[in-house]
Parts: C-alpha cells; sequence; structure tokens
C-alpha cells in the first residue's frame, strides 16, 4: 500500500458513530492488520482493501471470507475476554481508556497545527523576560 491513497479517520466515522478517537484506532487497527502476517490472508486483504477506500468496511463485511475470518477472530476474542480475571479486565479497560484518550489527544495537537514555541508548548514569557 505504499504509493496507493489511504483513506483517513474521517472516513470511518460513520462506522464509530461519529467517535472520532475510536475511528482513528480502528484505521491504526486496519493498518495493523493490512501488515500483520498473523491475521491471516483473508483479513489482510480485507484491511487493504478498506484502507485503500476500494471497498466499505461495512461492504467488507458482506463477503464471506472476510465475514467468516472476522467472526472466527471476534469469537476468539470473546472467549479471551470472558476468561479475564476481574482485575485483569478492570486493568485491559482502563489501558483502553488511555488509548481512546491519547488518540483524542493526537486529534486535537493536529487541530492545533505546529507549536509556536519550544517543545512542551508556547512559552508564556517573550525574550525579554516580560509577560505576554
Amino acid at each position: 500500500m505504499s504509493n496507493e491513497r489511504e483513506i483517513g479517520d474521517a472516513d470511518l466515522t460513520d462506522i464509530t458513530g461519529g467517535d472520532e478517537a475510536r475511528a482513528r484506532a480502528l484505521r491504526k487497527t486496519l493498518q495493523k492488520l493490512a501488515r500483520s502476517s498473523e491475521a491471516g490472508a483473508p483479513l489482510q486483504e480485507m484491511a487493504r482493501e478498506v484502507l485503500s477506500g476500494r471497498i466499505g468496511l461495512r461492504e467488507a463485511m458482506r463477503i464471506n471470507a472476510y465475514a467468516e475470518a472476522l467472526g472466527e477472530r471476534v469469537a476468539e476474542g470473546r472467549r479471551a475476554y470472558e476468561a479475564l480475571p476481574p482485575e485483569e479486565l478492570e486493568r485491559q479497560q482502563e489501558e483502553a481508556r488511555r488509548y481512546l484518550d491519547a488518540q483524542r489527544e493526537e486529534i486535537e495537537d493536529e487541530r492545533r497545527g505546529p507549536a509556536s514555541g519550544p517543545p512542551g508548548g508556547p512559552s508564556r514569557h517573550d525574550g525579554g523576560g516580560r509577560r505576554l
């Protein structure tokens, strides 16, 4: 997919109910699937097709090979999720919340554009030591 056009977060917000952070997380997950040999050929192909914009995610789910492969992965994940002890479940849920918060912050940082000051944000002082 190196020279191909790739969809952006906005192309997935219909799937995520308008949640930009979840759309970004979904796009990043699709990118990982597209690169992962562990995902298996059908999921890799589906991810590449969706990321290229040749097919929408909803449309992809109507293709038997993709739906079956994804269904198997979801079932595996569900079994693993249900087997988690409560403390681990809570830890993973908190980790997921932090991840989505980080995606939201990343989106906000992009909207703000490049910082006009030193790393860590704009300075509150000018060169003469006077507060702006």
